[in-house]
């Protein structure tokens, strides 16, 4: 039957879009008059409601697009369907954002928040959401570290670091205005995200006080929309790879570079010309072995599949969103089990989510909210092994150590090194494994209570919350034994047991099991609060008053609950949302600190002039809809101490026993600890900024724009500049100052092209800090100083080539005293004091700090009729990246080919590297000897992620459904860095390390979402 209106039942049909066409699915559609009448539209943006009042009016509402009241009788005058066009608020005049225990609108904003729906990010197919955020939020610096199946979420910040703690530049995490933690956070279904928004200026962090000075992450989940049940399934399944495979030399060329080493040092060659020659042919495959021992332990790719169910609608009185998902996310090592014990050796990572949030609807005036989830995650890894480290470290595996396996089938080992470890395929077949077990538990309730009765506008709303965490780690394995391994000897066809430090015996003894309690911890939230938001024809007031009170348990450790309780208060004003102001404030406390320091009063003043609503500017330059100057200012704490939890306490350690008299007396000791510190309190941070919002031609072109200052004092630092005669250690002291600068922000321009609607944007962040005060000792010369320096400023030795065999005879040339004779080839270091010789005293700054200053993000989205596409890249620089150890020193990680282009005398003038050498402390090691040499000044370029969808007309679609969606998407698709001409590691590795940490992942998908 077509879709019409049936006179005699009143039931209306029609379809909710947007501007471009596309249509809009959980829009609310009201019968006006009749608020318990209600339906919601279905992902084809289709409704049908049957009316039950005489208005023959409906009324629809969409997050982020303006209300519209539709006459039924009217629009169904030529029309066999009523449609609806709604216009999009996004980046105008009344785009709604979250901020700090409430929402404004964009334009009568004063501070400096970026915001993204958690639809625009959904369908990237990473386990965590911070991973999807980096290069769509300006402010937003991520760094994922490690590609392990679920220990991969990126570390990150907002508008960089400021703090001289590294713990204390984590920002606050808030989710529907519950404290989180990183480790929370990382776990949440993005399915049941609504939208996250950063807070990052005085104007808007100050609200929460001592815990603010490191911005704010906001995400709000979504909640139930009145109408009948819509049920939404999605279920995706892709494949990962690493983002870059190492390359590392075949036996006979890491044999080669061995003898030249050997040569270098003075020793004997350790291959014969037979040896190399049969490493070269592969013709003794059990004496002469070849082995990549990555390609022989890692998978091509591994799988992941995610898969979620929500349900969602009511009616006015009670509403409902309930939402369960199941991610799994299998890890890249083969399966070297028998099949017969059941063991999986592997990483992998399952996660089970289930949410369920509740409103309703009492009476006009008072709503209650009940919301409760729980996350389910499992974390496996081989027991007391870390394989990429195992596959990197030559010290403990050569390719020509052993066979993968012998001809017999039992397991080898490295003969040929110190350790004589089975071979890694071995220790995976019978190590055992390692599993994290965590549960986590939230509820929530609440209530809002309307209070117009006394003054409208006025409300009172409170909440309770309680947050739980239990993880255990369960070990499976055979602690402290190897299996059985044999060296063959194929010249007699003899195996000889391994009876080594690493040896198994003859018996592989039985799995053992062992428990553990990580963590078990209770976090109770309580809020009250009066909200007050009213119009008084052209002035608009709103203000809060909060009570907010936290205990947090931490019954693993028997530690002292930490308390936390504060009062917070925000006033705004705005007259024709042109002249905008703002006043935010909050005087809470930790018992960190001593009664008489704990409490602290943190103001922040935010103001807006809104030029597009001047008159003048309105005749003058028409395209601008909002053109909106903002600054703000004010001053917000950190209470994150490092130490002892009461650092203002004497502490007294108890001390092994001691003996006195003439007979063993033994008696206990006590012996002092450092000094306390009676004055110790919070970090405070002056937060300066000041920003641009412009919105032009229709809103096709919006701008964000923000510069900000922000400056660090009185950070808890140890101090370094009292003489070690005082004989005790001393607390840390508020006296440490910083500062950050820079600026952020986004331009987007969106417009059509017939029926092709795109999207351009830049999103972009500049952050540079710089060390004004630390209590540092006074260097002996000004280049060994930190101060002046930006925080964690790597220092070491500047690299001005190789030493010739003439700089070895000319005293003019400086040189270390080592224990090693220095030789032509070494790497050569400049003398920044002019005394003659290299020492600590010319260690100078070198490079950049590892965490990148410049982020760079192109999101481009395109879409016709039911296609759409979305493209981000993402780019970092200004930082920089050196690695020691098995990534990269020879004899200690496996030979590559950046070794084939060391220094010789024939290749002294293109040399990319220096001299081999199998002694690790010569002043060619990165560990003993850093210098700017193994610094890459790095940048790097992503395809971060790309997703193609397809809308299922309603027609093709089968039984009850009435959406459908096919979607590709992929994540870190391609990669772009200078780092890869150095070293065999992801630009975002940490440096100064050993790069050893599970490669990232690129992940490409394939996914189906049905509705009805």
């Amino acid at each position: 039957m077509p879709i019409a209106l049936q006179a005699q039942q009143r039931i209306i049909s029609g379809i909710v879009k947007d501007t471009a066409g596309n249509t809009l699915g959980g829009a609310s559609i009201t019968e006006k008059g009749m608020v318990n009448n209600a339906a919601s539209t279905g992902d084809n943006g289709k409704f049908k409601i049957t009316l039950k009042g005489a208005s023959n009016t409906l009324i629809i509402t969409y997050l982020n697009f303006k209300k519209q009241e539709i006459n039924v009788q009217e629009n169904l005058k030529n029309h066999e369907q009523i449609e609806v066009v709604l216009e999009n608020t996004t980046s105008s005049l009344d785009e709604v954002i979250v901020v700090g225990y409430g929402k404004k609108k964009r334009i009568t904003n004063t501070g400096s928040v970026s915001t993204i729906s958690a639809s625009e990010i959904s369908a990237v197919p990473t386990s965590n959401i911070q991973n999807a955020l980096s290069g769509e939020m300006p402010g937003f610096f991520a760094q994922q570290r490690s590609g392990q199946p679920g220990k991969d979420a990126s570390d990150y910040f907002i508008r960089g670091v400021s703090s001289l703690n590294s713990g204390g530049n984590q920002p606050l995490i808030i989710v529907d205005d519950i404290e989180y933690t990183y480790d929370q956070l990382a776990q949440i279904n993005v399915n049941e995200i609504e939208s996250i928004s950063i807070l990052k200026d005085a104007s808007t962090t100050a609200i929460y006080g001592i815990k603010g000075a490191n911005g704010v992450l906001v995400v709000t989940t979504r909640r139930g929309v009145a109408g009948k049940p819509k049920f939404n399934i999605r279920g995706e399944a892709g494949a990962q790879s690493p983002v870059r495979t190492p390359k590392f030399l075949d036996s006979y060329n890491s044999a080669v570079l061995v003898n030249e080493a050997n040569v270098n040092d003075g020793l004997t060659q350790t291959f014969s010309q037979n040896d190399l020659n049969l490493f070269k042919s592969g013709t003794d495959p059990y004496g002469h072995p070849n082995i990549n021992w990555y390609d022989a332990i890692m998978k091509k790719s591994s799988v992941q599949a995610n898969t979620n169910l929500d349900i969602s609608g009511g009616s006015q009185s009670v509403k409902y969103f309930i939402s369960g998902g199941a991610f799994t996310q299998n890890g890249g090592v083969k399966n070297f089990s028998d099949g017969n014990d059941g063991v999986n050796t592997n990483y992998f990572y399952k996660r089970y989510n289930v949410r369920s949030n509740l409103d309703i609807q009492v009476s006009s005036t008072l709503s209650l909210r009940l919301d409760m989830t729980a996350r389910f995650g499992d974390i496996n890894q081989p027991y007391n092994q870390n394989v990429i480290s195992n596959i990197y470290d030559f010290t403990k595996y050569h390719p020509y150590s052993a066979p993968f396996l012998n001809p017999n089938g039992s397991y080898a080992y490295a003969i040929d090194t110190k350790s004589q470890m089975p071979t890694i395929n071995a220790m995976l077949a019978t190590g055992g494994y390692s599993r994290q077990r965590r549960s986590d538990y939230n509820v929530l309730v609440g209530f809002n209570k309307k209070l117009d009765a006394i003054t409208k506008g006025l409300s009172l709303i409170g909440r309770v919350a309680y947050a739980g965490v239990v993880q255990n780690t369960l070990n499976l394995a055979r602690p402290y034994a190897f299996p059985p391994s044999y060296y063959y000897n194929p010249a007699d066809g003899s195996y000889h047991l391994n009876t080594g430090v690493s040896s198994g015996g003859y018996t592989l003894i039985g799995y053992r099991t062992i428990g553990n309690t990580d963590l078990d911890n209770q976090r109770v939230n309580a809020q009250l609060y009066l909200n007050y938001d009213r119009t008084f024809g052209v002035h608009h007031f709103s203000s809060l008053l909060l009570w907010n009170q936290e205990s947090y348990r931490d019954d693993q450790a028997a530690a002292v609950p930490q308390k936390f309780r504060g009062y917070s208060f925000r006033f705004g004003y705005d007259y024709r949302q042109k002249y905008l102001i703002d006043f935010n404030a909050a005087y809470n406390g930790s018992d960190r600190f001593q009664a008489s320091s704990r409490n602290g009063f943190f103001p922040a003043i935010g103001l807006g002039w809104n030029l597009a609503q001047e008159s003048i500017f309105k005749k003058a330059l028409t395209a601008f809809r909002i053109f909106k100057l903002r600054t703000s200012y004010g001053i917000v704490g950190s209470d994150v101490a490092p130490g002892n939890q009461y650092l203002y306490n004497q502490v007294y350690n108890q001390g092994a026993g001691y003996s006195f008299g003439q007979t063993d007396q033994t008696q206990g000791t006590i012996s002092e600890g450092a000094l306390s510190n009676n004055n110790v309190t919070w970090e405070k941070a002056k937060k300066f900024d000041v920003g641009l919002d412009m919105n032009l031609a229709n809103d096709k072109i919006s701008l964000t724009v923000d510069y900000f200052h922000d400056e660090r004092y009185d950070q808890l630092v140890t101090r370094q500049d009292i003489p070690e005669i005082l004989g005790i250690g001393v607390a840390p002291e508020n006296v440490a100052k910083t500062i950050n600068r820079g600026w952020d922000g986004q331009i987007t321009y969106k417009d059509n092209i017939g029926k092709v609607q795109y999207s351009i944007g830049l999103v972009w962040s500049v952050a540079k800090n710089k060390i004004i005060y630390t209590a540092e000792a006074q260097p002996r010369y000004p280049w060994l100083a930190v101060t002046g320096r930006p925080i964690n400023q790597p220092f070491g030795y500047k690299n001005i080539g190789f030493y010739s065999q003439s700089d070895l005879t000319n005293p003019n040339v400086a040189k270390p005293i080592t224990a090693i004779p220095i030789q032509a080839g070494d790497l050569k270091y400049k003398d920044l004091n002019g005394d003659g010789v290299i020492d600590q005293n010319d260690m100078g700054p070198i490079g950049k700090p590892n965490l990148p200053n410049t982020t760079i993000g192109v999101p481009l989205r395109l879409g016709y009729k039911g296609w759409s596409m979305n493209v981000l890249f993402q780019g970092a620089y200004g930082y920089s990246l050196g690695l020691i150890g098995t990534a990269i020193e020879p004899f200690q990680s496996q030979f590559q080919p950046i070794h084939q282009k060391r220094w010789t005398p024939a290749t002294a003038a293109s040399a990319e590297f220096p001299r081999l050498t199998s002694n690790p402390t010569t002043i060619n090691s990165p560990a003993a000897y850093m210098s700017d040499f193994w610094l890459i000044d790095a940048h790097y370029l992503r395809l971060k992620t790309l997703e193609v969808s397809y809308q299922l007309s309603r027609k093709s679609l089968p039984l009850k459904i009435n959406s459908g969606r096919i979607y590709f998407s992929a994540y870190n698709l391609v990669t772009w860095s200078n780092v890869t001409k150095k070293y065999q590691q992801d630009p975002e590795v940490t440096s100064n390390s050993a790069g050893d940490s599970y490669l990232n992942q690129r992940v490409v998908n394939l996914g189906l979402q049905v509705g009805f």
